[in-house]
């Protein structure tokens, strides 16, 4: 019997609870600033590993929840140049409708506009279609859902793929800055090949690439965005994977049955 649903990134978020020491805690302002937790200058810590841990964990149950928050600028700007790319890549319009594109001109030079939550990019075109043509002959936001089997029940992982083509999965990252090994943790890298594989929808995985694109411009001095490519491919092991699926599942099932009580989104235990 089913008894718990997660979509692969909520598993993202529970290994950021489990594995954020204070010292490496990023903590936002009042006036929207982000900082390091931790202060050469003043030889302290802004939050203690206590007040961290709260924090990380009201963070984990609002994703849990989906408590309606304010939109960020660079998640807003990785959705629209998702959207763009995938629709240059099959040639047709938005199908998103939280993103508006069309072409423009800025300068004398042809871009593509996108607006997403209330933000406006203009994404320079050849950049984009070099990256469109990446992924040329791939199936873009595949969804894809499977079961597995824990101590606490059954667990159905689900989510979208961005990229599918032949035996290898991709996901596309934007970042300010890149670092190699960034997505090592994230746990896209084994629920995706993990469904597609135990659903019946591939019959092999090959590997999972997280294609990161360091994106750059976006400012008043430079307004066309364009951005370096980034590449990050593990290997995928089906067995392997299983295995440290269902041990992150397990531990994700016993921190929602501790704190069930502030749990209202019911859907993740699979009523309603």
């Amino acid at each position: 019997m089913l008894k718990y649903r997660f979509y692969a990134t909520l598993l993202d978020r529970f290994q950021t609870y489990l594995d954020t020491q204070a010292e490496d805690y990023f903590y936002q302002d009042e006036e929207g600033k982000w900082h390091k937790n931790y202060s050469e200058t003043e030889d302290t810590l802004h939050f203690s590993q206590e007040e961290v841990d709260a924090l990380l964990k009201q963070e984990l149950l609002d994703a849990i929840n989906r408590v309606p928050h304010e939109p960020s600028e660079a998640a807003s700007r990785g959705t629209a140049f998702n959207e763009v790319v995938d629709c240059l890549i099959h040639n047709r319009n938005s199908e998103n409708g939280s993103v508006k594109i069309c072409k423009t001109e800025f300068y004398g030079v042809n871009a593509i506009k996108s607006i997403c939550d209330g933000f406006e990019f203009l994404f320079d075109i050849p950049f984009c279609k070099s990256v469109a043509e990446y992924f040329k002959g791939s199936l873009s936001q595949v969804f894809t859902s499977a079961t597995i089997d824990t101590k606490f029940g059954e667990v159905e992982l689900y989510g979208y793929i961005d990229e599918l083509r032949e035996n290898k999965v991709y996901d596309l990252k934007t970042t300010s800055r890149y670092e190699f090994g960034k997505y090592a943790k994230y746990w896209q890298r084994h629920a995706y090949p993990y469904t597609l594989i135990e659903s019946g929808m591939c019959t092999e995985i090959n590997s999972f690439e997280f294609t990161a694109y360091a994106l750059k411009g976006g400012t008043s001095r430079t307004p066309l965005i364009t951005g370096v490519q980034y590449p990050e491919v593990y290997q995928y092991n089906h067995e392997q994977s299983k295995v440290l699926l269902k041990e992150i599942c397990e531990r994700f099932c016993e921190f929602l049955e501790d704190n069930r009580s502030l749990i209202t989104n019911k859907k993740i235990f699979n009523e309603e």
